[in-house]
């Protein structure tokens, strides 16, 4: 009987369905893409052996809120309220929520894509990029501990919003570091500048203001700098304006602007960029100029017309600091050739992006010239509540921004140059074993990326090995595993994206088999499907047979490169036929 009344108790608290009346003026339903989560949880039990009973309970609620996070953008809060409580208290089903929420995202199951009815590939692509966002965040969280100053400019952001931030933060940080250079492993005679085209990619109402407060605290001693010289150009030309024809004009001042508005005339912009000249240790250099806008889309529709159009040859040559020049008529047009040294920053829509980086324009090259950064959708949530202004963090980035604006000198970088190196050239051998001329196309230049953005953040950790030399700051400092491990991230990042957002178009480029290259869909590559069919744990015969190796010696070196990325590791050694031999086991991060 007592039997009876448990499990009379347990089905009535099992019905997922039976709801207290609600009152009339309640908030619609939370749902996914339009369908409500209660309907998408209803349709999960059915693929899942039904609403679980007592026993199995708290298990199948485990495995229910891992399928949801997915789709509730790994959000605890959404989770614990779309999540049916099934008799537990609010204390056991957070315990639920919080343990799955610390499992490593794996994105959609396929049973979850079907029941939200999303298309497999084009969601696969979305789904390994929104994974790739948290994983990268916890990883910039983690190294922020070594890198302080990460902590700051990703304030008040989620962990999946870090990556954008980051990158507008090294944009930033590097154009301050105008006066420093490096050697790279092509052409290492070479002295090379930090250079960024750098577009934060979202929807409308993202977040992108952060971008903003980043540039006003960040590029402050630039907006300094520029004051002196446009109030000495308005001053000139108030003048020009109550000189009469026959009196004598005034000489034009020649004065350093480094900051540009996307609308500004090719004549003006050309003009202050020949004159932002210092002498750094004897030699001339050309300083860089700097645009930041947030509406990209705006940028590009005037550059279409007007006396600033048609930058798009300087933005090609502004990542290699290439030589442009031009030979007008007109008397303020300068007849010269010149360096471009120009770093961008632009946030926008994915529909700006695919103006700005087209079929048509894909050969140019300036795809791979970009760092294109994915900024995710809000998902309803509203930012923290600040009640106060954080005063000394904003005082922290103002004050690095003042210190690297007096950096000069050649930077000590070489171990991580030699890592690139190592690591492109890994990425390289992918690329030939799925035989991919897209692949090699996006990755020639994630190197660069990946020195240049890390650069500003290991010379702040090493500022103890700074000297100052007159007004400037200068030294030499040893890199180390730290270091490169910031520099391996964002190159990952950089690689990851190129392929998110230009993959289908490389593909077309060089086959045109790909129907509708605007989306971006890449093909799921044979290295990332034979990491996949890998169990947990694996031998160098698994790692033959998984990835079709032609030889025990292809497998050992496959092997090696998975240990080298970071997806593997040395799990000991096991006796077989008496030899001894290696065991690996998957370390939880997602092969890109």
């Amino acid at each position: 009987m007592m039997m009876d009344d448990g499990r009379c108790k347990m089905e009535e608290m099992a019905q997922p369905s039976a709801v207290s009346p609600q009152p009339s003026n309640i908030s619609p339903q939370p749902s996914f893409k339009g369908r409500p989560y209660s309907e998408i949880i209803d349709e999960w039990w059915k693929r899942n052996g039904g609403v679980p009973q007592e026993g199995e309970r708290n298990v199948k609620l485990y495995q229910l809120a891992v399928s949801l996070r997915a789709i509730c953008d790994n959000n605890k809060a959404l989770l614990l309220q779309v999540m049916p409580r099934l008799g537990l208290d609010e204390q056991e089903l957070h315990a639920i929520v919080e343990s799955a929420c610390k499992e490593s995202p794996k994105g959609l199951s396929k049973a979850m894509r079907e029941i939200v009815g999303m298309d497999t590939s084009a969601a696969k692509a979305d789904e390994d990029m929104a994974q790739w966002l948290w994983d990268w965040g916890t990883q910039i969280e983690a190294l922020s501990e070594e890198f302080p100053l990460l902590k700051d400019i990703c304030k008040g952001l989620k962990r999946n919003q870090y990556p954008a931030a980051m990158f507008v933060g090294g944009g930033l940080l590097m154009t301050l570091m105008t006066r420093c250079t490096y050697r790279f492993y092509h052409r290492p005679e070479e002295l090379r500048r930090l250079n960024n085209s750098t577009l934060i990619i979202g929807d409308p109402a993202s977040g992108k203001s952060f971008a903003t407060r980043l540039f006003k605290l960040l590029a402050a001693p630039i907006v300094a700098a520029d004051k002196v010289g446009k109030d000495a150009i308005n001053a000139y030309r108030e003048l020009m304006k109550t000189k009469g024809a026959n009196k004598e004009k005034p000489k034009k001042p020649k004065v350093v602007v480094r900051l540009h508005p996307a609308r500004t005339s090719n004549a003006q912009f050309i003009q202050d960029m020949v004159n932002a000249v210092e002498v750094v240790d004897g030699e001339e250099m050309q300083l860089h100029m700097l645009t930041f806008d947030t509406e990209l889309d705006n940028t590009v529709t005037v550059q279409k017309g007007g006396s600033w159009i048609d930058k798009f040859s300087m933005e090609l040559k502004a990542f290699h600091n290439e030589e442009d020049g031009q030979a007008y008529s007109n008397v303020d047009s300068i007849l010269q050739d010149f360096i471009v040294t120009w770093n961008f920053i632009y946030t926008g829509t994915p529909i700006a992006l695919k103006k700005k980086v087209n079929v048509q324009n894909f050969g140019s090259g300036l795809a791979t010239r970009l760092t294109c950064i994915p900024l995710p959708a809000t998902n309803f949530e509203m930012m923290s509540r600040e009640s106060h202004v954080d005063y000394e963090s904003d005082a922290r980035l103002k004050a690095w921004a003042e210190k690297l604006d007096k950096t000069k000198g050649e930077l000590t970088v070489q171990k991580i140059v030699d890592e690139l190196y190592d690591w492109t050239a890994r990425r390289m051998m992918d690329a030939a074993e799925n035989d991919s001329k897209a692949d090699e196309m996006l990755l020639k230049r994630c190197a660069y990326h990946g020195l240049n953005f890390s650069a500003p953040f290991i010379v702040m950790r090493h500022w103890d090995k700074m000297k100052q030399d007159g007004d400037y700051w200068c030294g030499e400092f040893e890199t180390d595993e730290v270091d490169w491990k910031l520099a391996e991230l964002i190159v990952n990042i950089q690689y990851a994206c190129q392929r998110h957002y230009f993959g289908a178009m490389a593909e077309a480029y060089f086959d045109n088999k790909l129907k509708d290259a605007s989306v971006n869909v890449r093909r799921r590559q044979k290295t990332i499907e034979g990491f996949n069919r890998l169990p947990e744990e694996f031998t160098i015969d698994d790692v033959m047979r998984c990835f079709s190796m032609p030889s025990i010696n292809a497998a050992r070196v496959r092997t090696h490169r998975l240990v080298k990325d970071g997806l593997a590791e040395k799990a000991g050694d096991y006796v077989e036929n008496g030899t001894t031999k290696a065991m690996y086991k998957k370390t939880g991060r997602v092969a890109l």
